[in-house]
């Protein structure tokens, strides 16, 4: 008998195939500009000390997460970054399944009221296009997807009942990021158009560095003070960096230095703390966001594995332990 949740598959699975076919005559997204990065090796026995032992064995309560995702038109010819699909298909049909007491439902660019209403969870992994238009103002995106245009009531109704929202990568990129930013903080936006002033992208960020309020938080609690984690991020961000709670800063690179051939050298590193992770609270409800998550292999990374996972628990109130027989399950792309 074929369920609605394998039909939401074999659409899933059928653009999947579409993508990769794109993909096969390009080179990887590696290949084009960040050559050098690659996935971090950790060690067994220092991922164990991080995750601690699990004293729960399932959430207190019934969860209802949706993860939200589209197809990114601007990076679909390269393979291994932006992976909105993938990641999706992954995660929520052979990943997060194994949490018991979670039901994880895959969203095309934005949930229904219905959606929204019975969501303890939502996760955003894409490409933005809130107004159904283009990506970029500029030109260089093709048009978005009607369906993708956000409704911020709905975002702040989820809030104020005390619902969760993740953001992750891309994901935080918001017109000029006012709005966005209301909701979760700090946002990456186009810029100021009248003054042709854009943001930055530095695209060769290896080390982390987590904050004392990230090393007492639950979400990087027995983490190293430093880690690596090479990825592509965004800055600066647009928002009130007093409403946040940074958890985890970076240095920044020369801006849009590409292609790379190795990554930063030291004296190339501006020195500033720029926010890579962090929380807020708005009402009842709790926000994880991040500007990580640039290279598929990242969700593979049992480190980003942890924080991802954490997230989920701490954003819907519950605790870790289900979650952690999930770090170390490898996904094939």
């Amino acid at each position: 008998m074929i369920t609605i949740r394998t039909l939401h598959r074999i659409f899933a699975i059928g653009l999947v195939a579409l993508m990769a076919a794109n993909q096969a005559n390009s080179q990887t997204v590696s290949q084009l500009i960040l050559p050098w990065q690659e996935p971090q090796q950790r060690d067994s026995a220092e991922v164990a000390r991080i995750m601690g032992p699990i004293e729960q064995a399932e959430p207190s309560r019934d969860l209802n997460v949706l993860w939200v995702w589209g197809i990114d038109q601007f990076h679909d010819q390269w393979r291994d970054a932006h992976e909105y699909a993938w990641v999706m298909d992954r995660y929520c049909y052979d990943l997060l399944p194994h949490v018991p007491r979670l039901t994880i439902t895959p969203v095309y660019y934005f949930p229904t009221q219905e959606q929204w209403a019975k969501a303890d969870l939502v996760v955003f992994y894409l490409m933005p296009h809130h107004d159904g238009a283009t990506g970029f103002d500029d030109g260089t995106e093709p048009e978005g997807d009607p369906r993708s245009i956000w409704d911020y009531d709905m975002i702040d109704a989820h809030q104020k009942r005390g619902g969760g929202l993740i953001f992750l990568h891309f994901a935080v990129y918001e017109g000029t990021g006012v709005e966005l930013a209301k909701r979760i903080g700090l946002a990456w936006g186009y810029g100021d158009r009248t003054r042709n002033v854009r943001p930055t992208v530095s695209g060769s960020v290896v080390s982390m560095t987590v904050t004392p309020e990230g090393i007492n938080s639950p979400i990087l609690r027995r983490f190293p003070k430093n880690f690596d984690l090479h990825d592509e991020l965004y800055w600066p961000l647009t928002g009130d960096a007093t409403s946040i709670t940074t958890l985890v800063t970076a240095e920044a690179a020369p801006r849009n230095r590409y292609p790379q051939d190795g990554p930063p050298k030291p004296e190339e590193m501006d020195s500033k703390k720029w926010p890579v992770m962090w929380t807020k609270e708005v009402g009842k409800g709790k926000v994880f966001a991040t500007i990580a998550g640039h290279n598929f292999f990242a969700f593979n990374d049992p480190y980003f594995r942890i924080i991802l996972l954490r997230a989920m628990a701490w954003t819907m109130n519950e605790s870790f332990d289900p979650f952690k027989p999930l770090v170390n399950l490898h996904l094939e792309r």
